[in-house]
This record gives structure tokens, sequence and C-alpha cells, in this order.
């Protein structure tokens, strides 16, 4: 009886599945009489603002609560934004005001572990999102564009060749290799990254213009889609030449749009064992990546690890010790020569007939003086006594002070006396 009051009550009971339920089910009357909701009615509601359908761009499982905290740390909102999982890898967040939605959907790529968090706008109409969000937000820079085709016309159309354009910044900025133009585009996570992007001019060659990513989440040196690396590729086992994407399609983080948050990019020594997104890495940076921790993608750099090297011989022969050395004093009085020296390296003159500086020491006891001109050294210290020995001779000297103080004493009594 216990037992079926408790499956009664839903304790102890796994979650089924909606759908499956429906079909193995007769639904009756009731349960089939549909409340219809009027398009014109709907209007007039309040609109729900401010709500995306959010994906990261990875096969990987990970920790919502951590993903929720990146992001938090990532956006810094100024009013709180909802977030909660509808499904595994599919969530439906809320802004609740205008500049923290304009952040969210516009200033992208935000970056959890390396990976990208794809948002689309979503309606509310069902409570899983029919569209699933599956487009990365980036600014590409195209490359030496001839001058007479700097204007948004032409780049909205080389930008179209690499993704959905969203934004187009007219401004060229210079580097050392060329100048470039920026365009911001919506890439389609399932499509490879385009590497350049030819132009014609009728009856003129055709021209290819190198495109590059700036901040661009982790993506495969073989295949050329992100999400993943080349050693997650298939086998992972590729020759060099079959590795036709890589890092030098990623522009250098001093050209990045002003204002976008940096990553902390690990050394060339750091993804050579084993982390970064390059060809010898399996992962970009590991850990989390972003603007802080994660997905942000702040930062800094890691710090560049150095290497030991062992310190050089320091040649000291071409190293003047005075200015008579230097040749400075040659026409100088004997008065006013200089003959100070660096306290580290004192200059010996050695007169005629004296022992050279180098000459051995030698022990004399007899404190005679030495003929032979060679240094003294002084007698070595008295010899060892015993504790007990030093107190005796201390009492004795002692006993011998009072003594003496005594008769000093009764001599003074005596000529008081008399």
């Amino acid at each position: 009886m216990a037992e079926s009051s408790r499956a009664r009550s839903g304790q102890g009971k796994k979650d089924y599945d909606v759908q499956e339920l429906l079909k193995s089910l007769n639904l009756h009357e009731a349960e089939l009489n549909e409340v219809v909701l009027g398009k014109e009615e709907i209007k007039t509601w309040p609109e729900v603002k401010w709500l995306a359908a959010a994906k990261v761009l990875t096969e990987k499982s990970f920790s919502l609560e951590s993903l929720k905290k990146t992001l938090h740390a990532a956006w810094t909102p100024a009013r709180e934004v909802t977030f909660h999982a509808v499904e595994e890898n599919l969530f439906v967040l809320q802004a609740h005001c205008l500049g923290d939605w304009n952040r969210v959907m516009l200033e992208g790529p935000w970056l959890f572990r390396g990976c990208a968090l794809m948002v689309e706008p979503f309606d509310g109409t069902t409570m899983i999102p029919t569209v699933i969000p599956s487009g990365v937000q980036a600014w590409i820079q195209i490359h030496k564009i001839p001058p007479l085709f700097r204007n948004k016309q032409v780049l909205e159309q080389l930008g179209s060749r690499v993704g959905e354009v969203t934004s187009v910044d007219l401004t060229a900025v210079q580097t050392r290799a060329g100048d470039f133009h920026r365009v911001q585009v919506k890439l389609d996570s399932t499509k490879p990254l385009t590497r350049f992007v030819p132009l014609v001019l009728e009856g003129h060659d055709r021209m290819f213009l190198q495109i590059k990513y700036e901040k661009i989440p982790r993506f495969c040196d073989h295949c050329g889609r992100m999400g993943h690396t080349f050693l997650e590729c298939g086998s992972g086992e590729y020759e060099d030449v079959e590795l036709q994407f890589g890092d030098w399609m990623v522009s250098e983080e001093q050209y990045w749009r002003p204002g976008t948050p940096g990553l902390r990019v690990r050394t060339a020594a750091a993804r050579e064992s084993g982390g970064g997104r390059g060809r010898l890495a399996a992962s970009r940076g590991g850990g989390q990546t972003g603007r802080g921790a994660g997905m942000h993608g702040n930062g800094v750099g890691a710090r560049e690890q150095r290497k030991w090297r062992p310190k050089e011989a320091v040649n000291n022969q071409n190293k003047k010790q005075n200015s008579e050395d230097a040749g400075l004093d040659n026409n100088k009085p004997d008065d006013i020569r200089d003959t100070a020296t660096i306290p580290l390296k004192q200059t010996v003159v050695t007169e005629p007939g004296q022992p050279e500086a180098g000459a051995k020491k030698m022990l004399l006891m007899d404190g005679e003086v030495d003929q032979a001109g060679l240094e003294r050294v002084p007698p070595p210290p008295p010899a060892y006594v015993p504790p007990a020995e030093k107190k005796k001779k201390m009492r004795k000297a002692a006993a011998g002070g009072a003594a003496n103080n005594d008769e000093a004493g009764s001599g003074v009594e005596h000529r008081q006396l008399q």
C-alpha cells in the first residue's frame, strides 16, 4: 500500500518524453479540444523582448555552471541576463535592457574554452527554438584592395563571399605588409573558412585578396571548419601538405578592431607541447580562453616562457681601468694625473729589487725581519683553554683582588684613626 501511494505521488518515477507518450496513448475528446490563438490577438500582447537561442560550437561535454559564470564575467551585464537549458547544448537566454542585448548579439564572437557561442534571436512561440544557432559573429580583414574598389558596395560583395555581412568599416588600416579593410560577417559553422576572395575587373587579370580573421574560435587545419582541431578530425594523422589551413589566417592582435576583447594566446613552445590551435596543438590555449577565464576572451596573453641560457664570458681586455690606460693623461702634469682605479681591481706597481706581487707567504714566528722580501704572516692564535680552567683563573684573580681591597681599606682606617 505504501509502495502504491509513493508511486502515485510521483516519487521515484523517471521523466518520460512527451512525444514518445503521444505515440503510444489514445487521447480522448477533451484532450483534442484545441485552444486557438489568433495572430491579431497576439499582436496586442506585450512583446517578448531580447530573447535568444544559444549553442556552443563543440561536440564535447561541459559544465553548464561553468558556462554561466564565464558568460556573466564576459558580458558584465548592467541587468540580469537569464540563462537556462532546454536541451543538451541548447539554451535560451534573455536580456533585460537594450545595452546588454546589443553586447550579447553584436560584440561577439564569445569564446568558451576556445569554442564559439552561437546566438540567434528567438520569438518564444515554442518551448524549443525551431531555428538552431549555426552562425559565428566575427570581424574579417580584406587585405590590399585596389584604391578604385574601396567603397561600401564592393566591400559588401567581397564580404558576402566569406559570410553574411552585418557591418562594413570603410577605414583603411595601415600595417607593415600593407593596408586592409574590415567587414563584420556571420560565419557559417558548417562550412570551411574562406582564405582568399578572387576579384576580377573586366579586361584585367584575376587577383586574389587575402582574408584574415580577428578573434576566431578554434578551427581545423585540415578541413577548415570551426569547433575542433585537426587532431580531432578523422584519425588526426595528417602530413603537413594535407593541412591547408593554419594560424597564418589569424590576424595579429594589435591589428584587431579597437575595443575587441583579447585572447590568452599561448606561446609557440606551449602550443608545441599540446596547447594552442596550431598544427602541433590539440586545442586553443587549453583550459579557458577568452576575455577572462574562458569565453570572454580577455586577455591577455600568457606570459612568455624564457629559456635558460648559460652566461656568456665577459671580455675585460678592452676595458680601461683609469684615464691613464685610456690615454687621457698623457699630456697632463704629474700633480693632476688621474691615478684612481676601480676598487675591485687595484693597480700594483712593483719597483726594481722588490719581490713580485705573487710571492709566496712564509710563516715567521721569531719576529725577525724577512730579508728575502717575503710577506709576513701573523702567528697562530693562542692555545685552547678549557672553560673549567678559565673559571679557576677567574676565581683566583677575584680572590686576589678582594685581598688587595681589604689591605687598602685597613690602611685608610689607620690613617683616619691617626
